[in-house]
């Protein structure tokens, strides 16, 4: 399907929440071209505005390439909506091999003493829960199927260092990475993998605001040792390595893929 690939994926099937924009569209489409089929779970077909993606929805996109893909509406704070999503896969390509949770949200940021409360379990809703049910339905259908699997999941620097971006976000981001590494436990006898990206500053929608100052934009670029900020295109190729056979043996592991920023 692409040129630079060798389809190590050809075989598998994929669900990937938040599939039209961003780091969850650049993970389709590099899925698709390794050669699985993947199932694009999102609210909407088309990306959200505010990205530097193309206006094409994210299955016809991989359809036009030659790929195999599926577009499926999908809420992940609804648990009936993630399980659908889940069974689509089995439906329509016989079966679930890779899930990732990638759907979450970041609103504005504010001091604790400012922040509201209905804003703060919004987030939690999106970003901790919706992570949940993915995580419980695409576990139940791989353990029914009995032929292992890759959980991945989304989380963030966020999750790891004290940063600015909100008690809501990165309290959501610290509990991502809590499940990941019980759930890798838990099935681990199943040889079904669980590992989180924690992804730095990476040019999507979600930080258009950053991108738009050249204030903030040039900050990052400082507090950053490599001298580049990230490309959705980053975290795709983390999320296909420990898709792929090479990270068979590795479970329960939290990637940051930043740049360096928390290695200072």
């Amino acid at each position: 399907m692409s040129a630079g690939t060798d389809r190590r994926l050809a075989g598998k099937v994929a669900l990937i929440t938040g599939a039209s924009s961003g780091n969850g569209r650049a993970m389709a489409l590099r899925f698709a071209a390794e050669g699985a089929a993947v199932v694009c779970a999102d609210l909407t077909p088309e990306p959200v505005a505010g990205g530097w993606e193309d206006a094409t929805p994210t299955d016809q996109a991989i359809r036009a390439a030659g790929g195999r893909a599926a577009f499926v509406p999908c809420d992940v704070t609804d648990g009936v909506a993630v399980a659908a999503a889940v069974a689509h896969a089995t439906s329509a390509f016989g079966g679930l091999d890779i899930a990732v949770a990638n759907a979450g949200v970041s609103p504005m940021a504010y001091k604790l003493v400012d922040e509201d409360f209905a804003a703060y379990k919004q987030v939690q809703s999106v970003n901790q829960d919706g992570v949940w049910w993915t995580c419980r339905e695409a576990s139940r259908a791989m353990v029914a199927a009995g032929r292992g699997g890759r959980i991945i999941t989304l989380a963030s620097i966020a999750g790891l260092t004290g940063i600015r971006t909100g008690y809501h976000y990165n309290m959501s981001k610290g509990a991502v990475i809590q499940l990941t590494r019980t759930l890798a436990i838990e099935l681990a006898e199943h040889s079904i993998t669980v590992n989180a990206i924690c992804p730095g500053y990476v040019r999507t929608a979600m930080t258009r605001n950053l991108w738009d100052d050249p204030t903030k934009l040039a900050g990052l670029q400082a507090a950053t040792p490599l001298p580049r900020l990230g490309e959705a295109e980053d975290i795709a190729g983390a999320a296909f390595f420990l898709a792929s056979d090479d990270a068979a043996w590795l479970t329960g592991v939290i990637l940051p893929v930043d740049g360096g920023f928390t290695a200072i």
